[in-house]
């Protein structure tokens, strides 16, 4: 793994040895965004990488997990996506039951943001709430009503502890944050890519102990499909496990790479 770390390191070398883009007299060199919105600093550097996009669970580049982080700001990272796996068709039964009617549909969906503490969903009109629960090596999705009373239902939304860990070998043996800048001009944004964190075998225990101290959070994201074959059916965009980088830093082993 150090070998390929040392050859992330020379390609952002590479990347800096670049004619920039636009000319700040910072002596950095800076790459107009290759997409609008928040996600277009990580795309950027995946281009310049050479790395095509795609949805898989699996590391970014040579077993190496990519996340471009702004260093002016604390934005969450995403660790990874995973949905409950227990029970079978979970998603589905979470999205009908305490999900809420698209206006572009007559589906309900349900996007909402779940931590240890209880979270209000006005939409939903209901709480939600993470439980690690030690006994059954899980963590559960409870969900309460609006007067925090606790739904009982015949089902429970949960991860077991075992899925948790095959996302964290597959996706974060080695996480590498690249330490980037971002600077607005003409309507147009720019970003640099300045030096490289490198983050090693995130463990569940200490994804456990994040989520004890209500810095971890789960980002459920169940839209419906509405066109083609699987119009109506659950559309799953992906159950984030957030972190905020500052947070992030405080629970792992991290070495900076300039």
């Amino acid at each position: 793994m150090i070998d390929n770390i040392e050859l992330l390191q020379k390609k952002l070398n590479s990347i800096n040895l670049h004619k920039s883009d636009f000319d700040l007299g910072d002596n950095k060199v800076w790459y107009e965004s290759h997409r609008k919105g928040p996600t277009g600093i990580g795309k950027t550097f995946e281009d310049l990488l050479g790395k095509k996009e795609d949805n898989l669970p699996l590391p970014d580049f040579h077993q190496i997990e990519l996340k471009a982080h702004d260093t002016d700001g604390n934005s969450y990272i995403t660790l990874f996506t995973k949905s409950p796996n227990i029970p079978r068709g979970i998603n589905t039964l979470l999205r009908q039951s305490y999900g809420y009617f698209d206006p572009k549909s007559d589906q309900k969906i349900l996007h909402t943001s779940v931590s240890s503490k209880l979270q209000f969903n006005a939409k939903s009109n209901h709480y939600f709430q993470i439980v690690n629960d030690k006994a059954q090596r899980s963590l559960k999705l409870c969900v309460y009503t609006s007067n925090k009373t606790l739904v009982k239902d015949a089902f429970t939304a949960q991860w077991s502890y075992e899925v948790l860990e095959k996302s964290l070998n597959k996706k974060l043996k080695t996480l590498a944050i690249i330490m980037s800048s971002t600077k607005h001009h003409n309507g147009q944004t720019y970003y640099s890519y300045d030096a490289i964190k490198v983050v090693r075998n995130l463990s569940l225990s200490q994804l456990l102990t994040a989520l004890s101290d209500n810095k971890l959070i789960i980002d459920l994201r169940l839209g419906v499909y509405h066109s083609g074959k699987n119009k109506g059916k659950t559309h799953d965009h992906g159950t984030g496990f957030r972190i905020k980088y500052d947070d992030l830093l405080t629970y792992a082993t991290t070495k900076t790479l300039s």
